[in-house]
């Protein structure tokens, strides 16, 4: 984590007129032109009479939300430049819950700028935050935030909306909230030197500094035969997730090579991911690279669509591959052996009229970095049926 002088945070900053409800203790900066940030929380249960008026575990969803709000209202005013007379208000909020947050251990807050706009009396403010304990990632909450001058404040008090405004209004792009995607990062590494990077690439996703790239890393598996290495991960920003392999991992000492691959033109299985999230670390990853008949492509990818899930093998995703013009699909099964796999193949892949199998490559063991349980609760909160 870069070192970067830390910034007080007053409750006046929070919009908080009582210290015991501010839950920002204080921000840094973390890039040059200002658009990702740290801030460090305080959340004592004892002092949140109104969140722990009953027994509980663990940091309820509306204080961590409460805490970014907070967040955004100090960045605004401490790093953003809007001045303290301002009206703020929230325009609107994307809010996603991953795993709970527990009490007395270390929260932060990753937020990024990803747009502002300035006007004469009017600063808009799209943030994308993270909340975290160490590696543990408990929520992003994403959303606009608005500071009107106290004049213009005035003006638009008192307009209202109906439900019907609402319908016929257009959304604007600025509302286009970007959803997460699976992504693969596929890393060719010198012989003599595999295991080493192979022990460098995971301590690089098991380290909290990944976490200011917006990501949430899921496994990796590897091939010693073919020096190959692949990263399965959920990610935010496309930008972030570049930034995050020519800062990360063409780092790593014996990297030769790296892709990435998304599922953006794809295909995700919900049960296959739910699947993977229970699987054994001695599960096989297939990655079977299909040809298509062009003219049945239609038909192809609804019979994809319809892959089913065995006692031993399941598909976890297909995409687009626009990378080699060899081959038009790549199709991911994980499997509990080479066998199982290729009989899966035989009986569901290949009896599909318009696809020719191209080539299979085996990925060996499957490197688990979040718990059985954390994957399960992304799985079925990110995948839809």
């Amino acid at each position: 984590m870069t070192e970067k002088k830390w910034i007080s945070v007053d409750p006046i900053h929070c919009h908080q007129r009582l210290p015991k409800n501010t839950l920002v203790d204080k921000l840094r900066i973390l890039s040059d032109d200002k658009s990702e940030c740290e801030l460090l929380l305080k959340i004592k249960p004892k002092e949140l009479d109104f969140f722990f008026d009953h027994e509980i575990d663990h940091i309820p969803g509306m204080v961590e939300v409460n805490a970014l709000r907070q967040s955004a209202l100090a960045l605004a005013h401490l790093v953003y430049d809007v001045p303290m007379n301002y009206v703020a208000v929230i325009d609107w909020l994307d809010v996603q819950l991953y795993s709970f947050g527990e009490l007395n251990i270390e929260t932060i807050a990753n937020i990024r700028l990803a747009e502002k706009k300035q006007a004469v009396n009017r600063m808009e403010f799209v943030l994308d935050g993270l909340l975290l304990q160490g590696s543990n990632l408990l929520m992003r909450m994403k959303g606009k935030l608005i500071a009107f001058s106290p004049e213009f404040a005035k003006k638009i008090r008192y307009k209202k909306a109906t439900v019907n405004d609402v319908a016929k209004a257009t959304r604007q792009p600025e509302l286009k909230q970007a959803e997460q995607s699976v992504v693969e990062i596929h890393i060719i590494i010198k012989p003599q030197e595999f295991e080493q990077a192979c022990e460098a690439i995971d301590r690089t996703l098991r380290n909290k500094a990944i976490n200011k790239y917006g990501l949430v890393p899921l496994y990796y598996t590897f091939d010693e035969e073919d020096n190959e290495a692949r990263i399965c991960l959920l990610f935010i920003d496309p930008k972030l997730l570049g930034d995050f392999v020519v800062e990360k991992i063409r780092r790593i000492k014996g990297v030769e090579g790296t892709q990435v691959r998304l599922t953006l033109d794809g295909k995700v299985y919900p049960k296959g991911v739910i699947a993977l999230a229970e699987a054994k670390e001695e599960l096989f990853s297939s990655h079977i690279f299909l040809k298509v008949d062009p003219v049945l492509d239609d038909s192809v990818w609804h019979s994809l669509s319809l892959l089913p899930s065995t006692s031993e093998v399941f598909p976890t995703w297909c995409m687009r591959d626009f990378y080699d013009y060899d081959r038009d699909i790549s199709l991911r099964v994980m499997g509990e052996s080479k066998n199982a796999i290729g009989k899966y193949i035989t009986n569901h892949i290949k009896t599909i009229k318009g696809i020719s199998v191209i080539r299979i490559k085996f990925m060996k063991k499957l490197i688990k970095i979040q718990s059985d349980q954390y994957l399960l609760d992304i799985a079925k909160k990110w995948i839809r049926e």
